[in-house]
This record gives structure tokens, sequence and C-alpha cells, in this order.
């Protein structure tokens, strides 16, 4: 009788762990970044940052860019977080710069769950 409770036990595990792995897991990756400049230099600058999922669903990542003026010196790095990226879909993020002096340029990277 205790094999017999042992050996569901085993089978139970396995069934749970296989599962598991049928699951895919999240492959979020940038795919490409364009910074927006608006015409009136009173209006925040805006990163679109475009997003691709090779994977399984992706919920509650986020974004950090890295503002950069014409000589490439950090101005300042905002984080924004991306909601939810469906199992292989595409996604547009947007993170807004209110700072000042202009950039010229931004640098994006995921920074994992938010």
């Amino acid at each position: 009788m205790d094999g017999m409770r042992r050996w569901l036990g085993v089978l139970a595990l396995l069934a749970l762990a296989s599962s598991g792995a049928a699951a895919a897991e999240a492959d979020v990756r940038i795919v490409g970044t364009d910074l927006r400049l608006p015409p009136d230099s009173h209006e925040p600058q805006r990163a679109l940052v475009s997003l691709r999922n090779a994977g399984g669903p992706a919920r509650g990542l986020g974004l950090a860019c890295t503002f950069r003026d014409g000589d490439g010196r950090a101005l300042e790095t905002v984080e924004a977080s991306v909601r939810e990226i469906a199992e292989a879909a595409s996604a547009v993020a947007e993170v807004i710069y209110y700072g000042w002096p202009r950039a010229s340029g931004v640098a994006c990277r995921l920074v994992g769950e938010r």
C-alpha cells in the first residue's frame, strides 16, 4: 500500500512538472526606438519603443529609456510600464521625457517586471 502511494505521488509530481513545462515563456525584445520631436519646445518628447514577443504572454514588463543630448551625454533615464503583450504579438510602448535640454537621442532597455 505504501509503495502504491509513493508511485501515485511520483506520478502526480511528474504530471505537474510536465504541465508547467508546456506553458511557453515570454521572449520580448526591443525591435526599434523612435524619438519624437514635437514642434513646440514646451511639449514633452516621446520615445516610441517597438516590442516583439516571440514567446508566451508577457505581463508587467518595464522599460528604461535614457534620453541623451547631442554629445551623447545622458540627460535623464525614465522608466515606464508595459502592461501586456500577447503570445507572438507586437506592441508599441511610449516613454515620455519632460526634461530640458531637449534630447537628440534615446536608448531603451527592458528592465523586467514592474
